[in-house]
Formats: C-alpha cells, sequence, structure tokens
C-alpha cells in the first residue's frame, strides 16, 4: 500500500515537471518567435530611415516593401545570431545544405501539397460560407502592382530562407527534446501561424476570418515542418516555401493587372 501510495505520488510529480517544462518551451518558443517580429520592425524603421537619409524626397512603396524583405532576413538573422550566444551553438547548427536528389523529390512534393491543401481549403471555405483575412502585402499592392514583382525574387532569396531558419531551424528543432519530432512539428506549426497575425490583422474582416486564416497557415505549416524533420536539410522547406510564395505573389500580380 506505501509503495502505490509512493509511486503514486512519483508519477504525480513527474506529471508537474514534465508540464511545467512543456510549458516553459511553448513560451520560449512564442517568446523566440515573436522576438523575430520585434528584431525585424526594428531593422525596417532603421533600414526606412537610412532610406530616407540616402534618397531625395519621400521613400516608395515598392523601396519601402524592398527594404521590410531586407529588415525580415536581417531580424531572423539577428535572433539567430542571439540564439547561439544564448546556447552556444555553433554554425554546424545551421542545417542549411545543397539538396540532394531525394530533398528535391521533397520540394517537389511539397510545394504541391501547399497548393492542394490551400485549393482545398479554398473549396471548403467557399462551401461553408467562411471568409479569410487578406494579407498586408495584399492590401498595399492594390495600389501598386508592381511592388509583387520585387517580392517574387524576395521569396526564394529573403523570405522562405529566413523564416525557416527562425520557425524551423530554431524552434522546431529546439522543442524535439521536449515534444518529440511531430510534437516539436506540432507546437512550431503554431507558433509560426501565431506570429502571422499582425501580417493579417488589418486585412480580416473579424476574429473568425483571422481565426481562419490562421488555421490554414497552421496547416501549410505542418507540410513545411514534416519535410524538415524528414530530411533535416532546411535548404528542402526554404525552397518550398519559397516557390509557394512566389507562385501566390505572382498570381496576385496577374489577378491585380489582368495579366498585362
Amino acid at each position: 500500500m506505501e509503495d502505490r501510495s509512493a509511486a503514486s505520488l512519483g508519477d504525480d510529480r513527474d506529471s508537474s515537471v514534465s508540464l511545467g517544462r512543456a510549458a516553459k518551451a511553448v513560451g520560449w518558443s512564442l517568446a523566440v518567435g515573436y522576438a523575430g517580429l520585434f528584431a525585424i520592425a526594428v531593422w525596417g524603421s532603421l533600414l526606412v530611415s537610412i532610406g530616407s537619409g540616402l534618397v531625395p524626397g519621400e521613400l516608395g512603396t515598392a523601396m519601402e516593401l524592398a527594404l521590410g524583405a531586407v529588415a525580415l532576413g536581417f531580424g531572423t538573422a539577428t535572433v539567430a545570431l542571439l540564439y547561439f550566444q544564448w546556447t552556444d551553438a555553433t554554425l554546424s547548427y545551421l542545417d542549411f545544405r545543397w539538396p540532394s536528389l531525394r530533398d528535391a523529390g521533397y520540394v517537389v512534393g511539397g510545394v504541391v501539397a501547399l497548393f492542394a491543401l490551400q485549393m482545398l481549403v479554398t473549396v471548403v471555405f467557399s462551401a461553408v460560407g467562411v471568409s479569410t483575412a487578406s494579407h498586408n502585402i495584399e492590401q498595399t499592392a492594390k495600389g501598386n502592382a508592381d511592388i509583387l514583382l520585387l517580392m517574387i525574387p524576395a521569396s526564394w532569396l529573403i523570405i522562405g530562407p529566413g523564416e525557416e531558419l527562425l520557425y524551423r531551424n530554431i524552434i522546431q528543432k529546439d522543442l524535439y527534446d521536449t515534444f518529440g519530432d511531430w510534437g516539436a512539428v506540432l507546437v512550431g506549426s503554431a507558433v509560426f501561424s501565431l506570429a502571422h497575425i499582425p501580417a493579417y490583422a488589418a486585412g480580416a474582416s473579424g476574429l473568425a476570418a483571422l481565426a481562419s486564416t490562421l488555421a490554414v497557415i497552421f496547416g501549410l505549416s505542418l507540410i513545411l515542418g514534416a519535410t524538415y524533420l524528414a530530411t533535416e536539410n532546411l535548404t528542402v522547406p526554404a525552397l518550398i516555401h519559397g516557390t509557394f510564395d512566389a507562385v501566390v505573389f505572382g498570381a496576385m500580380y496577374l489577378q491585380l493587372t489582368g495579366g498585362a
């Protein structure tokens, strides 16, 4: 009887420790994700200030958007460097590698999976009358569609690599010890989704539209996280992410300009 009670007490303590560790890991992940947003905002303000001092007159929308893309790269890199400093990690922690033939297959499959999921969600949401929010870039592009042409190369060179570095190579990878492989993919995807609130909040007609958009982003992120888990090569989700965004920006440009 005493042994059983002691064992029960031990299980309760282990459960408390596990829950505490999980809560700490989730909180840490959210902090890193939003630290990335903060770093991007700081770099964006700094670059715009520098640009305003170098360029006569006001900066155009295209220039501000281009500087914002550069700020994304600088911001995610800054958080990565701080993470290395905090954890004593080295550059070998980075999982960017030249893709193998197998990796290339995952890239193709990942891109197809992202668009298949997006099409499925579009059909389902349309059938049930659920609306989604628009990205702030889409709202900006309605006044100047040409800026989308800048975002196409930026998707491959900055957005894909930068966001995947932060949310996969740092956040998801760090979560493996606490949640296991697929648990880390789930938690990392949730953080990735929540970090997109600032980008979609202004373009949402209401809380439901924002929530449905974040749910879609969560689903897309699961695919990115799964390919990173399967290949252990960050280049794979970075290429998938970049290609998806580039195609979306290209389609948006054609829609706004009528193909002209």
